[in-house]
């Protein structure tokens, strides 16, 4: 995996950059001009406005001419080579800049020489080149010294912006690999589960076993069509929550009433998939009275505000006296469910376990309310009837209507 640190910055679009900088540059020369023709006016010389535009227009753009390899010169000493200290970038800056201050100084007589008598200005006049490339030195050493060090603070933000860019992109997928991971746990523990539950039932009820080995076919064939899914829609959720249901009536029959309450209008809400079959599970495992009476489970939704709350709550045995974190050490499913929760909302989102105030366990799960496009299962559980509040006598689960409060 590449670090962080070796990250380089996209490359900028090179017509838009050299666009950029050609008018920059234009700017300066128009800016040199005017303060040359300015002060040749304010000692009285005139007719100096040819000449002006001339020496300044030929210097800007010569310095022009040569910025790729100014740039080039100042990525091979600043950031390509081993930082050494000062003193090595110090000699390689100051030899730098004489190699262009030697260039632009014959780029300025060469082009001066050939336009002035294009432009009718007669033939330029640059004086003893012998003198003039050490009179040109200092301007030039102070023009290549800036123009470097703009660079260099444009690439070090460049390079500090793509720096922190592939840190979030790393977190990101940091963040989605243990996700991945944690779905991955809970989805051969939901199975090796259910096969116990159909191997319990199949000495008993071999007809019974042969409808649940089907329908956990069918279970299967829906969690794995959405399983690189880590939000579904609500719909989805409850209809792959009722067909594990379905398959647990066939154990326990009359001994397990299931109600819902479930507003309608939240069928196309994102939940994490598989986010409720560990709760009834859970539920089924260890809320079950040893006396054999029939437990009723309950699975609500509605929204409050701008946030979805679940629960699932049972008449089991409940928490008792344990301290509620107690039940996180039972299994895979609700510790799992936990670490998804914060994976996916982090603060935004409150998972909690408590005794229910009518008996045995509940558990309320507050996540972001966020919607998903219309799903071909909001029909289905559209047409679902949510009038009825009680439980059918042959075990059979149940909808109830919403009233949020």
């Amino acid at each position: 995996m590449p670090r962080i640190t070796d990250t380089a910055p996209p490359p900028l679009p090179p017509a838009l950059t050299w666009t950029v900088l050609f008018l920059i540059y234009t700017g300066i020369a128009v800016l040199l001009t005017t303060y040359r023709y300015l002060d040749d006016l304010s000692r009285n010389r005139s007719g100096t406005f040819g000449i002006r535009t001339l020496e300044e227009v030929t210097g800007v753009y010569t310095a022009f001419v040569l910025l790729p390899l100014v740039f080039r010169a100042a990525d091979g000493y600043l950031f390509r080579q081993k930082r050494g200290g000062w003193i090595p970038i110090a000699f390689w800056h100051l030899m730098a800049g004489i190699v262009f201050s030697l260039a632009h100084t014959w780029l300025m007589a060469v082009s001066r020489q050939l336009i002035s008598p294009l432009v009718g200005l007669g033939s330029y006049d640059y004086g003893i080149m012998f003198y003039r490339y050490p009179m040109e030195f200092s301007n030039d050493l102070v023009g290549y010294t800036s123009v470097v060090g703009l660079y260099y603070y444009f690439k070090k933000f460049r390079l500090a912006q793509a720096q922190q860019l592939a840190a979030a992109q790393l977190k990101a997928k940091l963040a989605e690999a243990q996700l991945e991971n944690l779905r991955l746990q809970l989805q051969p523990h939901f199975l090796f589960n259910t096969l116990n539950t159909i191997s319990s039932v199949m000495y008993e009820d071999v007809k019974a076993a042969d409808v649940m080995v089907t329908q956990l076919s069918d279970l299967l064939r829906l969690t794995l069509r959405a399983s690189r899914a880590h939000e579904i829609p609500l719909a989805e959720e409850l209809q792959i929550t009722r067909l594990y249901l379905d398959l647990m009536q066939k154990r326990f029959e009359e001994k397990l009433r299931v109600n819902y309450a479930i507003d309608a209008a939240l069928n196309d809400s994102l939940v994490p998939q598989l986010i409720l079959q560990p709760l009834l599970e859970n539920s089924l495992r260890h809320g079950m009275k040893p006396s054999g009476e029939a437990m009723d489970i309950r699975i609500a939704a509605h929204r409050d505000n701008g946030s979805l709350i679940l629960q699932v709550s049972d008449t089991g045995t409940g928490l008792g006296s344990c301290d509620p974190s107690v039940a996180f050490g039972r299994g895979v499913g609700l510790s799992n469910i936990r670490d998804r929760l914060l994976q996916l909302y982090g603060d935004a989102q409150e998972f909690r376990v408590a005794n229910a105030a009518a008996g045995g366990a509940e558990v309320t799960m507050r996540l972001p309310y966020r919607t998903a496009p219309q799903s071909r299962f909001s029909g289905e559980m559209s047409d679902a009837s949510f009038s009825r509040d009680e439980a059918s006598p042959s075990g059979r689960d149940t909808a109830a209507p919403l009233h949020p409060s």
